[in-house]
This record gives C-alpha cells, sequence and structure tokens, in this order.
C-alpha cells in the first residue's frame, strides 16, 4: 500500500505525509477517488444491511411472537453493548495507523485480535452475571446456563467482525465490507424463519448468532491471507511511530467512542430494563433503523479519516463532499420516514404504531448527528485527541442525561404514541443538536465558512499511502 514515508508532525507529535509531493515530487490529489470508493463502498454496505435488517425484523414480526421478538432483540442489545465497549474503539485507532504501520501491519492488527477478544469474553460474563441480577424480564433468555455459552461465543465472534471490518477499511479494501455483510444478513433471514417452528423462544437470538459465527472465518481467511500480506509487500518503508504515539491516540480515541458507542448500545439496555418484552421488540425494530442511518455519516466519515492520513490537504475537500454526499442522503431518508412510518410500521402489527413518533424523532436526528461524525472524522486524521474526547463526551452526556431526565418525564407525550418511547427520542434529537451546535465554529473554520484551513506541510518525501 505505501511507497515511502516522511516523518512530519501533525498534532501531538504523531507522523502525516506530505500533502505537496505523490508522483516525482508532483502535488497531486490522491485522496478523492480512493476516499469516494471507499465511503460509497461503506454506505453500500449500510444501505444493504439497512434493507436486509428491515426484512429481517418484518420476518421476526411476522414469525415470531411479539414478547419473543423482544426477548431476542434485548439479547442481541447485550451483545452490542460489548461490542462497543471493545471492539468497535478500536476502530478509529486501526484506520489512523494502519496506512501507516508498513511492515509491522500483519502484528498490529493480529494483536488486536487477541486483545479485543480476550476483552470481551471477561466483560461477557460480567454482563451475565449483571443482568441475571438486574435484568428485566425482557432478558430472560440470557438466565438459561445453555444459552450464556452461545451468548460468549458469540460476543467474541461479534467482536472479531468489529474489528475486520476497520482493518478492511482501513487497508483500504472497504469493497469487500458490503460483500459479506450482504452473505451474513441474508444467512440471517434464512435461519430466522428455520428456527421459527422448532425454536419460538429463542429463535431470533440463535438466528443472528450462528451466522455471525461462521461469516467471520472466510473474511478472515481473506485478510491474512491476501490482503496483510499484498499491504506487507507493497510497504517498503514505515512512519515512525512508537507505542506511546500510538497508545495516547488509542487512548484518546477510545474514551470518545466509549461516549459514541454508549450512546448506540447503552440507550437500548436502559430501555430493556424499563418496558415489557413486547415493548421493547417495537423499540428495538426503530431503533436499529435509526443505527443505519446514523452509519451512513460515520462510514464517510471513517474513508475520509483515512485518507486524510494519506493526503492532509485533501481533508477540508473530503470533508465537505462527505459532508454533503451524507446529508444529501439522510435528508431524503428523513422525509420518506417521516410520511411512510404510519403504514410501514402498521402492516407490523397495531402494536408497532407506538414507536412512530419514535422512529420519527430518530431520523431527524441523524441529520445534526451526521454533522458531528464528520467533524469526528477530520479530528482523527489531524490526530487532536482531546478534541475527540471533548466532542465525544459532550454529546453522550447529552443525550443519555436527557434520556434519563425525560424517562421520568414521558407523560409529556402521552398524545405521541408509547410516551417512553417517544421521550427517547425526544432526549436523542435534543442530545444531537446541542453537540453540533458545539462543533459548528470549527467545522465552519475547516471548511473556509470563516478562515481557510491550512493543512501541515513537511519539508520533503513522498505520500504515506499509493
Amino acid at each position: 500500500m505505501y511507497e515511502r514515508a516522511v516523518a512530519t508532525r501533525v498534532t501531538d507529535d504523531l507522523p502525516t505525509a506530505d500533502p505537496r509531493v505523490a508522483q516525482g515530487g508532483v502535488g497531486v490529489r490522491r485522496g478523492g477517488p480512493p476516499f469516494l470508493r471507499n465511503a460509497y463502498a461503506l454506505v453500500l454496505n449500510t444501505g444493504i444491511s439497512g434493507a436486509l435488517g428491515l426484512a429481517y425484523w418484518i420476518l421476526a414480526a411476522h414469525y415470531y411472537d411479539d414478547s419473543d421478538v423482544g426477548r431476542g432483540s434485548a439479547a442481541i442489545s447485550a451483545l452490542m453493548l460489548l461490542t462497543g465497549l471493545v471492539s468497535v474503539n478500536f476502530a478509529g485507532t486501526l484506520n489512523r495507523f494502519i496506512p501507516e504501520a508498513g511492515k509491522r501491519t500483519f502484528t498490529v492488527v493480529a494483536l488486536v485480535y487477541v486483545v479485543t477478544s480476550a476483552a470481551v469474553v471477561v466483560l461477557a460474563v460480567a454482563l451475565l452475571f449483571a443482568l441475571h441480577t438486574l435484568g428485566g424480564p425482557a432478558y430472560d433468555i440470557l438466565r438459561e446456563p445453555d444459552t450464556r455459552v452461545w451468548f460468549i461465543a458469540a460476543a467474541v465472534a461479534a467482536s472479531v467482525i468489529t474489528v475486520q471490518d476497520s482493518v478492511l477499511t482501513g487497508l483500504r479494501a472497504a469493497v469487500w465490507v458490503p460483500v459479506w455483510n450482504a452473505a451474513f444478513a441474508v444467512a440471517k433471514l434464512v435461519l430466522l424463519v428455520v428456527l421459527a417452528e422448532s425454536m419460538p423462544r429463542s429463535g431470533v437470538f440463535f438466528s443472528w448468532i450462528v451466522p455471525m459465527i461462521i461469516v467471520m472465518f472466510p473474511v478472515n481467511l481473506l485478510i491474512f491471507g491476501t490482503l496483510l500480506p499484498r499491504h506487507v509487500r507493497r510497504s517498503t518503508v514505515e512512519t515512525e511511530l512508537t507505542v506511546s504515539q500510538t497508545g495516547r491516540f488509542f487512548a484518546a480515541d477510545y474514551l470518545g467512542s466509549l461516549f459514541l458507542y454508549g450512546i448506540m448500545f447503552l440507550v437500548p439496555i436502559l430501555v430493556a430494563v424499563r418496558v415489557e418484552p413486547h415493548t421493547y421488540a417495537y423499540f428495538f425494530l426503530v431503533w436499529s433503523v435509526a443505527t443505519m442511518m446514523n452509519l451512513v455519516a460515520v462510514n464517510m466519515a471513517t474513508s475520509m479519516a483515512v485518507e486524510g492520513v494519506c493526503d492532509p490537504s485533501s481533508l477540508a475537500g473530503d470533508c465537505r463532499s462527505a459532508l454533503t454526499r451524507a446529508l444529501g442522503l439522510l435528508m431524503i431518508g428523513v422525509v420518506g420516514i417521516g410520511l411512510a412510518a404510519p403504514y410501514s410500521l402498521g402492516l407490523l402489527g397495531t402494536g408497532y404504531l407506538d414507536a412512530v413518533p419514535l422512529l420519527q424523532l430518530l431520523a431527524l436526528a441523524s441529520l445534526p448527528s451526521a454533522v458531528v461524525d464528520i467533524y469526528l472524522g477530520t479530528l482523527r486524521a489531524r490526530t487532536k485527541r482531546r478534541r475527540i474526547i471533548a466532542v465525544q463526551s459532550l454529546r453522550a452526556v447529552a443525550v443519555l442525561g436527557l434520556v434519563v431526565a425525560l424517562q421520568h418525564y414521558h407523560q409529556f407525550f402521552l398524545h405521541f404514541g408509547d410516551p417512553r418511547l417517544t421521550a427517547v427520542g425526544a432526549a436523542v434529537l435534543l442530545g444531537q443538536l446541542i453537540a453540533m451546535l458545539a462543533v459548528l465554529p470549527e467545522l465552519g473554520q475547516l471548511l473556509g465558512w470563516r478562515r481557510r484551513y491550512t493543512p501541515p506541510i513537511a519539508d520533503g518525501g513522498e505520500t504515506v499511502c499509493p
């Protein structure tokens, strides 16, 4: 992947590439095409996963009782929480440093796999104990001994799968992400229907985890058998990265990501312990749709950050492009969901109509969330550790604090579906708006709204990425 690297500095003593020198010393903008190719691949993955995921929950509502769907989705949300606590938080670091790891990339990736897998096993055991003691009826299937063993195995698989997506993106091979995710989603659909008669109580959970465990093997065979060796062969000189430099960035990005995924994965847990299993079924379907919408901007930001490391001079342009495309796609989604939600959810059953306001509010919240996520991508490309923590913590505190607060005042939403669910949607929207208003001034500077952003310039050398 690399030709040569230079030891210039962006911020906080971390190296980046010389934006002026590409081939033969002539400045060429290298970030654009790879940025769009990988960004569109990740967005395509989101679209495919979203469409197939929606089909999955439609079939679940048709073949399973609402309470069984609620129990299965509660177990899945617990699994996602573990993934967020461990593996997802390595994504920013892998995306930031794989383009500069050179011949040490294989070791870096293998070490992340081992560390995340070990950590997730410990946390899975602790979470099962906590849910057995404190969880509501929505977590009944996780109190069964056989299911607990499967849950721990699934937690490791989810950890590996989450890391492998980041590895593919960092290797600039994100075109493979929608391929395996589509295979996983189709396998889930098939198994969901097959298990409906034989395992009505836990079929939703097992239809999710069994394909996940199976699919991860061919994907990692591709990574370790083909992509990583090719990446190492093409690397001639890697940038001088030290353990302390990488560790400082990881610590900051991990803490920042912990706040981000606290919103994504902790909010469902807070809801699950407060509502009945059938109500949680309504919530989780809507939350899954909203999560897919949020991933549009997250994926744009991820690709942008990788290319921003390779060519800092492209960062402002790529940021503008990512922001325009993400908001354009999401606006279409917001309008479509706003109009179709009362009809589409009604087709699943009358109970799902209680979640219509929640879906509309969460769809609207994806717009300010997109602005914040793309801004965070620029911070990762520039290694702004403290700013990452500040923005992520502000957003997490705002959203989670408002979710808890408005749950106590849900009576204000009595005329809007299920007031407990609508209160969650209002809290998420307000929290995302607060975070967006906080980042707009600096984002405006980067995009030239207030003053033109000047990327760091090195004294010479060649780009890190081909």
